[in-house]
């Protein structure tokens, strides 16, 4: 019974990893790039064929802006429905594909990779002026 639950809990993790990335309009190779992970190794988290550690997830979660827990398997919820829905008026749509990819890689830094990446972005926008 145990071993199926994993195997459950896998399948409904691998379901919402590909909902999100495709609620975000992100490909497999920009999320793999905000991951700095290959493009194989993320498709696999969504085929179910490998679990993403935990820093990895946590990481996937800041890059589709929803809370880790709406990624993790809850059986004592029933069905993530709701949770999955929830995104799905995501404005991230109204960016072009470039422009996802950079949002999806900014999620994925840290706080202080954020604070320089600002930083740049501002100094980049004052030289064009």
């Amino acid at each position: 019974m145990g071993q199926n639950n994993g195997k459950n809990d896998l399948k409904e993790l691998s379901e919402k990893l590909r909902y999100y990335r495709e609620a975000s309009a992100l490909s497999h190779q920009q999320v793999a790039n905000a991951l700095g992970i290959d493009r194989s190794t993320y498709t696999k988290y969504e085929t179910g064929d490998s679990r993403p550690r935990l820093p990895t997830l946590l990481r996937i979660a800041e890059i589709y802006n929803v809370p880790v827990e709406a990624l993790l398997p809850d059986s004592s919820r029933g069905s993530s429905k709701a949770v999955l829905d929830s995104s799905a008026d995501s404005p991230i749509y109204q960016l072009s594909k470039a422009e996802r990819g950079l949002v999806a890689a900014f999620r994925a830094l840290s706080d202080v990779q954020k604070a320089q990446a600002v930083e740049l972005i501002a100094n980049l926008s004052k030289k064009d002026k």
